[in-house]
């Protein structure tokens, strides 16, 4: 089900219904909405109104979720799965193909990271100061697992995904099934900043559309043009053949000449 928290959907709606989507916000995968109600009680004056917290909306993607926006009520489409209708008759939709992607309403005054373990369990931003050489050489340095895995794992650093890993190991010029204690500091350091760079132009390309991501606007992301491995039979950059291993039961595509 679409709606993992609270159980009982009629709650869920409940809780949603007459609330203002005020602000979005993230950590890791998680997209988070805060909500505000309109307070039946203190009505502030004839020239305004006044509004009260309603907790929070947190959504999870996961493979092929997305969200498309309309400006008036049309046919949902098959996979649409919740419909958020505003008094404008506008529409949020959130589509989802394999029915993976989950929705919490969690009431003002409980913690949604006491109610999603995954939320409560996140790495560092990969764009905060806590993610650094530093970091990495103390967390992961002594680990057994490869690299790769480390780097999917969410407890690890929050919100990298396969392809931004694949990608960054290649401009690191790391094999992805290396493990982690063989790396050096020096390949540490680069790591950080290839992540980091990796994401930034993916941000800057609106994202990576393999097969279902789309945006509010219908459009895709253009950083699936710019990739230099995932999914490519040569590498991007020396123009060798691929090889691709499964690591954590995902796809790593890697170059013999360019990582070691």
């Amino acid at each position: 089900s679409t709606v993992a928290y609270p159980k009982d959907k009629k709650e869920f709606i409940n809780g949603l219904q007459n609330s203002l989507i005020y602000k979005w916000n993230r950590r890791g995968k998680y997209l988070i909405a805060e909500l505000k109600k309109k307070d039946r009680i203190n009505i502030k004056n004839s020239t305004g109104e006044s509004f009260v917290n309603n907790g929070v909306l947190v959504v999870h993607l996961r493979m092929t979720g997305y969200f498309t926006f309309e400006n008036k009520i049309s046919q949902p489409c098959k996979h649409t799965r919740i419909r958020l209708i505003n008094d404008k008759n506008e529409e949020l939709n959130f589509i989802d193909v394999r029915s993976f992607g989950q929705m919490w309403w969690v009431r003002e005054g409980l913690l949604a990271i006491n109610i999603i373990k995954g939320l409560g369990s996140l790495g560092p931003e990969p764009f905060s100061k806590k993610f650094n050489i530093d970091y990495l050489s103390k967390v992961i340095s002594k680990r057994t697992k490869s690299i790769k895995s480390l780097l999917l794992d969410q407890t690890t650093v929050a919100g990298i995904g396969n392809i931004y890993a694949t990608e960054s190991l290649l401009l690191s010029k790391i094999r992805p099934n290396r493990r982690c204690y063989n790396l050096t500091k020096k390949e540490y350091d680069i790591l950080v900043k290839s992540i980091k760079r990796v994401l930034k132009k993916a941000i800057k390309a609106g994202g990576t559309s393999i097969s279902d991501f789309k945006n509010l606007d219908g459009g895709v992301g253009y950083f699936s043009q710019k990739l230099k491995i995932y999914g490519l039979d040569e590498c991007g950059i020396c123009g060798e053949k691929t090889y691709n291993i499964t690591i954590a039961g995902r796809s790593s595509y890697y170059c013999k000449k360019c990582q070691r």
